[in-house]
């Protein structure tokens, strides 16, 4: 197509759209249009795949039909004759490289340098900043027969610089049978319109398909097919067609296909199937909606749907709908946070193989007919109504969605009315709490349904009190044993979290006194180094009261014992204890001891 009149190409830089598989043509038709400059724009969106496509399409079915191609970026040019240079490196490099490939770069450079009188082994790029003005000259005039592929047009900063550059190439293709490809981001390039309009022969719209997309993003993995649906809808819902979040969620997804299936407890194919929704969705509000990690993990917080908030939509109901398989761990490694490394303790909620209450929940019910559906009630009322030992997690995420059928009338009120006998079903059961402690705690419970959130929550609190009782009452008793055997596991468990003011200062004194000396010094030590750090108090302050008056009981001690090495023991330790009491003490307080 001869495009007639540079009206006609302004209507064909704003608006003209070529699907994947004819662009490469297009451009090769506009590069050989004699009537126009041979430059080209290939533009698109940030994330579109432009480079991509040149890489992996434009130039290898340019070069399948006898043309040379070089590619370069203009990013970080801050002047033409920064063009120039960068111009004459990419294109005598290819050359050289082209026609002497097997030689070392020593070599190639060597070569370079007496082609154009510099010396022997200096780089091309300080020969080039060397040269003078005539020289450069001289070396683009030698430029013929080559499409010079230039990216990043549109991260040039400034209008005038940005002109220069185009400019220069209108002059070069007139001079040389040069022709040149713009790879920009139309929206974002600082030039004039008007040039633009006079110089290009065309712009080409890149605008690739959501499946295209796809395809690109995610097709290098052998898990990719099996989950192709999945993806398709997961990317749907966002219409996300960025490929460079499409490839940092494909390398997330993959990685955590891996972790996924070492344990063989899962429910692989359900598990996978949850992390791609997850995973899309952090990456979408990151990178498009520009949230940080708290941000997501705020803005997925049950309480966002609590009744008296919902008066109009949540904006961000999806991140609360898969709040469950969310953890800050997950998050940050989705993101590229501090967390570069997953593991299965940073997932949350996911699906276990062999269990029919997880298979039910977490399959779509058109996956069912009548009669596996209703077989699949029976077995959900069996568990929330009649099993005694249960647990307790998958007992109040199976009593939830019992209740949301039964809200939403799936089926008959010949079923008995959870709602009516919850408390009374509750108290008789025995639950097995273990799951409290594993990424099954993320319940998949909507916090409207208050009769069944509240009682969970309250109940979760009661264990807990229950379990931290139990384990200082468990840590007190290995304590007075020997502070060796519980050195190492305090200070990995409460570096910066308060230990020592949850005992008495007579159950301290206990353990004081009935351990040997080498258990009295190892004690002195930990003291030492647990409040060296010059903003402990930010973290320990609660523990000042507990370690004065250990002092006072301390230094009582000391006094009392004679001689020898237990004394010279004590006597570290009073000295640490009152180091750290300066330490926990505020500020004010502090000077006036000193």
């Amino acid at each position: 197509m001869i495009i007639p009149d540079a009206l006609q190409r302004s209507n064909l830089l704003t608006s003209g759209e070529t699907k994947m598989n004819d662009i490469s043509k297009h451009i090769r038709h506009l590069l050989s249009d004699s009537s126009f400059p041979p430059l080209v724009m290939l533009d698109g969106d940030w994330g579109e795949g432009k480079t991509y496509f040149t890489k992996n399409t434009l130039i290898p079915e340019l070069t399948a039909v006898g043309e040379s191609c070089v590619l370069f970026s203009l990013t970080g040019l801050a002047s033409i004759n920064d063009f120039k240079n960068r111009l004459l490196s990419a294109t005598y490099i290819k050359k050289q490289v082209d026609a002497e490939s097997g030689k070392s770069m020593s070599t190639l450079f060597a070569s370079l340098a007496s082609q154009f009188g510099g010396e022997k082994g200096g780089a091309i790029a300080s020969m080039l900043s060397g040269a003078s003005g005539l020289v450069k000259e001289v070396m683009l005039s030698k430029l013929s027969d080559k499409i010079i592929i230039i990216d990043d047009l549109d991260r040039v900063k400034g209008k005038r610089l940005c002109d220069l550059i185009i400019g220069e190439c209108l002059q070069l293709s007139d001079n040389s049978n040069l022709k040149f490809i713009f790879i920009v981001n139309d929206k974002k390039v600082s030039g004039d319109l008007a040039l633009k309009e006079k110089v290009f022969s065309g712009c080409i719209k890149l605008n690739k398909s959501l499946q295209e997309s796809v395809e690109i993003g995610f097709s290098g993995y052998n898990w990719f097919e099996e989950y192709r649906e999945k993806i398709v809808k997961a990317v749907e819902q966002q219409n996300l067609k960025n490929l460079r979040i499409l490839k940092r969620t494909s390398k997330k997804l993959d990685e955590i296909f891996r972790v996924l299936k070492l344990d063989k407890s899962l429910d692989l194919e359900r598990s996978m199937s949850q992390m791609i929704i997850a995973a899309t969705l952090v990456t979408f509000y990151h990178y498009e909606k520009g949230l940080s990690e708290s941000d997501i993990w705020e803005r997925s917080e049950y309480s966002n749907f609590l009744p008296g908030e919902r008066d109009e939509k949540y904006e961000y109901g999806d991140l609360v709908e898969i709040r469950s398989f969310l953890t800050k761990e997950l998050i940050s490694y989705l993101v590229g946070g501090s967390n570069w490394h997953i593991s299965i303790s940073d997932f949350g909620r996911l699906p276990q193989k062999g269990c029919p209450i997880d298979a039910f929940i977490f399959s779509p019910h058109f996956h069912h007919d009548d009669e596996s559906f209703e077989r699949n009630v029976d077995i959900l009322q069996a568990f929330v109504f009649e099993d005694t030992d249960v647990s307790f997690s998958k007992w109040f995420e199976a009593a939830y969605f019992y209740h949301f059928l039964q809200s939403n009338q799936f089926f008959t009120d010949e079923r008995p009315i959870l709602s009516e006998i919850f408390d009374d079903l509750y108290e008789r059961k025995n639950f097995d709490y273990s799951d409290l402690d594993g990424r099954a705690n993320r319940l998949r419970i909507d916090p409207k349904v208050s009769f069944i959130f509240e009682k969970h929550m309250k109940a979760c609190d009661a264990y807990k009190e229950r379990r931290d009782s139990e384990s200082q009452i468990d840590t007190f008793e290995q304590m007075r044993k020997s502070w060796q055997d519980v050195d190492i596991k305090i200070y990995k468990s409460h570096q910066i979290r308060t230990f020592f003011n949850q005992f008495s200062v007579e159950q301290l004194m206990e353990c004081i006194d009935g351990w040997k000396t080498n258990d009295i010094l190892l004690f002195s030590d930990f003291i030492s180094e647990r409040y060296k750090s010059i903003n402990i108090r930010t973290y320990l302050s609660d523990e000042l009261q507990i370690t004065s008056e250990l002092l006072v009981k301390v230094q009582a001690r000391f006094e009392e014992e004679p001689a020898g090495r237990k004394k010279g023991a004590l006597g570290f330790l009073r000295h640490n204890l009152s180091s750290a009491v300066k330490a926990l003490s505020p500020d004010d307080e502090r000077n006036l001891k000193q």
